[in-house]
C-alpha cells in the first residue's frame, strides 16, 4: 500500500522522545554519530508524529505544537550534542516524515528491523577508496568521529591478501586472526601462514609467533632497550609494528645490526675508561652479555669500601625514605577496588629507579689499590633491564697464575666470588640478589605470601630428600666454622636452630590448609609421638636409633627450619636447595581467590589467563568485574599449573 509522505522541516527544540520509539536500548555514545552528521549532514529524515497530549497552553497564545520521534532518536540526540557544541545553531531546522500516532509505531518496527549492517570488510575497502581520493587519514577520521589509529587499522586491513579478504567475507577467518596477519605486508606471507597452518594452529598467537620467528620482540629484549628504536631505525634497521596490539608491540628484523649498534655504544664506554689515568686497570673489554656461566672464569679482585660521604649518606637515607613510602603506597593499592595497571607500573619504574640509584652509590664507594688495578680487569656489558653494567676488579685466570708465582694469597679474592655471582644473577654487581627483588606490580605482602607457600613446599619435598638434608646441615657446620657468622654462645656444638613456622604463618594466613603444611605436620606428629618425653632420656634413645631412622628425624628437624621469606639473607642458597630437590611449585600450590587472585589487580589477573594457555583470556575477562573475574580465572587456571614469577624457576 502505498503511503503519501508529508515533509516537515521542524525545529530541533521541537522534537521529543516517542514512546511508540520500540528500540528501547541505544548505545549511550553517540559522538561518531555526531561527527558523521555534522561531515556528511542528516542523510535521512527522521520519522515523527504530531504530539497528542502535553501541549503547551499560554493567555493569548496558541498552544504550542511539538512532534515525537518515532525513528531517528539517535539522530535527535547526535544533533542535540553538535547544538550544545556550538555546531549547530540553537534555530536548527530537521527534515522530518510526518506520519499518523497510529503509524508510528509499526513505521518503528519496521525501520529497526530488516536492516543489515555493514560487513567489515566493506568499510575497510571505503575508507581505503577516502584515502585514495586524496583524503588525509586526520580529515577521515575526523568526519567519522574515530581516532587515526583506528583509521590506520582499516586501511592495514585493507591491504590484506585479496584471498583472506574473501574468505573473511565467507565466514572462513575471524577478526583476530585477520588482524594478526595483517603483521606482515606480504600476500605470500600471509597466504603461507595461514593455509600452510593446521587448522589448531590458526590462533592469532601462533600467527604472530610464525610471523615474527626470528625477530627480535623490542619489549622483552635489554639490546633494544639500550640501543634505542631510534637509533636501530636510523641506522636503516626495519621496525614491524603491531597495529593491533594496544602495547603497540615492536619487532626488530636485523639482530646482526642491533648487536653491532650496541657493541659499538659498549666500545665507547670502554674506550672511555681506558683514556682515564685514574682508572689505571690492566685490561677493559665490552661484552654484548655476560651470564653466570661467562663470569665463571674471572675471579673478583678484593677491595675495600670506603666511608659515604655526607651527600652519599643523605642520599642513600632519602632512597630508604622514598622505599617505604612506596611500600605503602602498595599495600593500598592492593586493598583497594580502583587500582589501575597504571598505579602498579608508577610505583615499579620509582622502585626500578631507587635500586639503580642506591646500586650506582654503592659501586661508587669501592676502592682498589694501584698494585690491583695494575693486574685486574673491567667489563662493560649490557643488564638485564637494558642499562649500562661496569664490572671493575675482575681477574682473569692469567692474572690469578701471576700473582701466585709471586707468592700472593688468592683467598680473598675466592672470599668475594659470591660478589660475582651475584652479578651473574641479574643483580649486577653490588646490586640486591635478583631473587629477593619484589616482583613488579606485586605488592610486598603477597610477595611474602608466595615465597612462605614456597618454603613449606621445600620442607615437604626436604622430608624424603635425606642426604640433602644433610647436606643441609652440613652446610649450616661449615658457615658457622668458615663463614663470618660465627658468634660465640654456651652450646658446645654452637648451633641455635631457628624453627620458621611462626614466620612463615604470619606471612600467609592461608598456609595450614595447604597440601605441603599437612605432609610436614604429619610428619612431626609422627615423630613427636615416639620421642621420649623426658629431656634427659632423648641422646640416649638418639644414639640408639637406627641410622636410616636418624636421618630421617634429621631431613625433618632441618626442614622445619629452613625459611625462604625475603629479608632472610638466604635467597641463592634457598634457589640452590630448590634446585637439588627438583622443587615445582605447580605440584603444592594453585592460584585460588584466597592464595593469589584477590590480591593482585585485574591487570594481572588477565595476564596469568593470557600466559596459561590459548583462548584463556577470552570471552571478555577483561569487561568482568573484579569478583567475576576472579572467580572465573579460578575456574579456568585449576589444574593448569600456571604460576606467579616468585614461585618459577629462577632464570641461571
Amino acid at each position: 500500500m502505498e503511503h503519501t509522505k508529508e515533509l516537515l522541516s521542524i525545529k530541533l527544540a521541537d522534537l521529543l522522545p516517542s514512546p511508540r520509539n520500540v528500540r528501547r536500548h541505544s548505545p549511550g555514545d553517540v559522538q561518531t554519530l555526531a561527527a558523521l552528521i555534522a561531515s556528511q549532514g542528516l542523510l535521512h529524515p527522521l520519522i515523527v508524529s504530531e504530539r497528542t497530549s502535553g501541549r503547551v497552553h499560554r493567555p493569548g497564545k496558541a498552544s504550542k505544537l511539538r512532534f515525537e520521534v518515532a525513528a531517528g532518536e539517535r539522530r535527535r540526540r547526535a544533533m542535540l550534542l553538535l547544538q550544545r557544541e556550538g555546531r549547530l545553531p540553537k534555530t536548527h531546522e530537521v527534515l522530518c516524515e510526518l506520519v499518523p500516532p497510529e503509524r508510528a509505531l509499526e513505521i518503528s518496527v519496521a525501520e529497526n528491523s530488516g536492516r543489515e549492517a555493514l560487513h567489515p570488510a566493506d568499510e575497510f575497502d571505503a575508507f581505503k577508496a577516502m584515502i585514495d581520493e586524496g583524503k588525509g587519514i586526520e580529515d577521515v577520521a575526523a568526519r567519522f568521529g574515530v581516532t587515526p589509529l583506528t583509521v590506520q587499522r582499516r586501511l592495514k586491513l585493507s591491504a590484506l591478501s585479496p584471498k583472506l579478504l574473501t574468505l573473511y567475507r565467507q565466514e572462513g577467518i575471524n577478526l583476530d586472526q585477520l588482524m594478526a596477519l595483517a603483521l606482515s605486508d606480504d600476500h605470500a606471507a600471509q597466504e603461507r601462514t595461514w593455509f600452510d597452518a593446521q587448522p589448531w594452529d590458526r590462533d592469532p598467537a601462533a600467527i604472530r609467533r610464525k610471523l615474527t620467528a626470528g625477530e627480535i620482540e623490542a619489549a622483552t629484549s635489554a639490546l633494544v632497550r639500550f640501543v634505542g628504536i631510534e637509533a636501530y631505525e636510523a641506522a636503516g634497521g626495519v621496525v614491524r609494528r603491531d597495529l593491533f596490539d594496544d602495547e603497540q608491540s615492536r619487532f626488530l628484523s636485523d639482530p646482526a645490526l642491533l648487536d653491532r649498534l650496541a657493541i659499538e655504544k659498549l666500545e665507547t664506554q670502554a674506550a672511555a675508561i681506558r683514556e682515564d689515568a685514574a682508572e689505571g686497570w690492566k685490561w677493559v673489554e665490552a661484552r654484548l652479555t655476560l651470564d653466570h656461566q661467562g663470569l665463571r672464569q674471572f675471579a673478583p679482585c678484593d677491595h675495600k669500601t670506603r666511608r659515604p660521604t655526607a651527600e652519599e649518606s643523605a642520599a642513600l637515607a632519602e632512597l630508604a625514605q622514598r622505599e617505604e613510602e612506596l611500600g605503602a603506597e602498595e599495600q593500598l593499592l592492593s586493598d583497594s577496588e580502583e587500582a589501575t595497571g597504571d598505579d602498579w607500573e608508577r610505583i615499579n619504574l620509582e622502585q626500578q629507579e631507587i635500586e639503580a640509584r642506591r646500586k650506582a652509590i654503592q659501586i661508587a664507594l669501592r676502592t682498589w689499590t694501584e698494585t690491583d688495578r695494575r693486574r685486574a680487569g673491567v667489563i662493560v656489558t649490557v643488564n638485564r633491564t637494558g642499562d649500562l653494567e661496569v664490572i671493575r676488579g675482575l681477574l682473569r685466570e692469567e692474572d690469578r697464575k701471576v700473582r701466585t708465582e709471586l707468592g700472593g694469597s688468592s683467598g680473598a679474592d675466592d672470599g668475594h666470588r659470591t660478589e660475582v655471582s651475584r652479578a651473574a644473577r641479574g643483580g649486577g654487581a653490588g646490586g640486591a640478589p635478583a631473587s629477593e627483588r619484589r616482583e613488579a606490580t606485586m605488592p610486598e605482602s603477597l610477595v611474602r605470601r608466595l615465597a612462605a607457600h614456597r618454603t613449606m613446599a621445600l620442607q615437604a619435598v626436604l622430608l624424603q630428600r635425606t642426604p640433602i638434608a644433610l647436606a643441609v646441615l652440613a652446610h649450616a657446620f661449615v658457615q658457622r666454622a668458615f663463614g663470618d657468622d660465627y658468634r660465640g654462645s654456651g652450646s658446645v656444638a654452637q648451633i641455635t636452630p631457628q624453627l620458621s613456622a611462626g614466620a612463615l604463618k604470619s606471612a600467609a594466613d592461608d598456609l595450614e590448609g595447604s597440601t605441603a603444611w599437612q605432609a610436614v605436620e604429619l610428619a612431626r606428629q609422627a615423630w613427636a609421638a615416639r620421642i621420649p618425653a623426658a629431656r634427659a632420656e632423648r641422646l640416649a634413645w638418639l644414639v640408639e636409633l637406627p641410622q636410616a631412622e636418624l636421618l630421617e628425624l634429621l631431613a625433618l628437624c632441618t626442614a622445619l627450619t629452613i625459611n625462604a621469606l625475603p629479608g632472610a639473607g638466604a635467597a641463592f642458597e634457598a634457589n640452590a636447595l630448590a634446585d637439588a630437590v627438583a622443587l615445582d611449585m605447580a605440584d603444592w600450590w594453585e592460584p585460588t581467590a584466597a592464595s593469589y587472585l584477590n590480591h593482585v589487580p585485574k591487570s594481572q589477573i588477565v595476564q596469568a589467563l593470557k600466559e596459561a594457555g590459548p583462548g584463556m583470556a577470552d570471552g571478555g575477562v577483561e569487561a568482568m568485574k573484579k569478583e567475576a573475574l576472579v572467580a572465573c580465572a579460578a575456574a579456568r587456571l585449576a589444574g593448569k599449573r600456571w604460576l606467579p614469577v616468585p614461585l618459577r624457576k629462577p632464570p641461571v
